[in-house]
């Protein structure tokens, strides 16, 4: 059996890539560059059997024969441009193309192939503002989205739901939060980076950093992002086929800087309310509000999951980013994660 992932050059298709094939599945990744060469070596250290398709992910013909020729059984559907509000990465034809018109195509392939499984990873970002409200973040909550990314994740959501009912296809939508760690990098369809990937970067580089006092996000590892994904695309049968992934509760990033600093000697550490100057690591969000980090009970309990712990999570990175040090940073492909 094999299993397609599209938008397997970024951050997240990355490390389901290598969650899947360290489980030893043959596994095709579509993506529309070709992998970086350090992601083609860690790649072939795993059991599993790699073959890659190179192209863009709306080219319904370039699916099609993808799905026929490798035999694919089951679907991670990964790509995605990642838009901010006054976006200047793409434009929002762009993102409705990727992020929604592409969903549509797929199932449609997917209904004729008669693949098995279908899973579609979304954001949290169809709930909005929800994590500044006090009512818990659940999937009970009715999504309002209130931007143009979360629109169109929401759009593609109803339409895996929409296959599912007229098709019989089986399905898994997961809404997943703030991911850091692992393999996140620039691949110009992302319109900001984490702040856990800004540190890491400026540490290895050693630059000092300016921090936020605040900006607490409920950071989720990768490999834990990937881990649940690979379970919702393998699993025999599915509880339910609305997931949100999260570890469930919000730290701050200095965590992280205080895990590194061991490995970059040197680096100087400062915060200010609004980090300003050099080495101000940009947050992107509202630091002037709390947020509150979505559940994922639902996810734990269906699959007895364990989500790392904060600091499980930033030791979990900083060993990774000791094992290749400024290398991983200067790495300079630009493998766009639509596919």
């Amino acid at each position: 059996m094999s299993l397609l992932v599209t938008g397997s050059g970024g951050f997240v298709g990355i490390n389901v890539l290598e969650t899947l094939l360290a489980q030893g599945h043959d596994v095709v990744a579509l993506n529309k560059q070709p992998l970086a060469a350090t992601v083609d070596v860690a790649l072939a250290r795993h059991p599993g059997r790699l073959s890659v398709v190179t192209g863009d992910v709306r080219d319904r013909r370039l699916l099609a024969e993808a799905i026929a020729r490798h035999r694919v059984r089951r679907i991670l559907h990964a790509a995605a441009i990642t838009l901010a509000p006054n976006s200047t990465i793409a434009t929002a034809t762009d993102a409705l193309d990727v992020n929604t018109v592409s969903t549509a195509v797929l199932l449609e392939e997917a209904r004729r192939a008669g693949i098995e499984r279908f899973v579609y990873p979304s954001s949290g970002s169809v709930y909005g503002n929800a994590a500044f409200d006090p009512e818990p973040i659940t999937e009970r909550l009715s999504p309002a989205p209130a931007t143009l990314y979360g629109f169109t994740k929401l759009a593609s959501e109803r339409l895996v739901a929409e296959a599912a009912r007229a098709f019989g296809l089986s399905t898994a939508t997961a809404r997943i939060t703030a991911v850091f760690g692992p393999w996140e990098h620039d691949t110009g369809l992302r319109e900001t980076l984490s702040p856990p990937f800004q540190i890491a970067a400026a540490m290895a580089s050693g630059r000092n950093l300016v921090l936020a006092e605040k900006g607490e996000r409920d950071w989720t590892l990768s490999a834990d992002v990937a881990r649940a994904l690979a379970l919702l695309l393998t699993a025999d049968r599915l509880p339910h086929d609305l997931y949100n992934l999260s570890l469930g509760e919000t730290w701050n990033a200095r965590l992280l800087a205080e895990a590194l600093a061991p490995r970059f000697p040197g680096v100087q550490i400062a915060t200010m309310p609004v980090p300003q100057g050099d080495g101000a690591i940009a947050y992107h969000d509202d630091l002037s509000r709390s947020r509150r980090p979505m559940h994922a009970d639902r996810f734990r309990q269906d699959f007895d999951f364990r989500f790392m712990t904060p600091v499980e999570a930033v030791a979990y990175y900083a060993d990774w980013i000791g094992q290749r040090g400024h290398r991983f940073f200067d790495l300079q492909e630009k493998e766009g994660n639509e596919g």
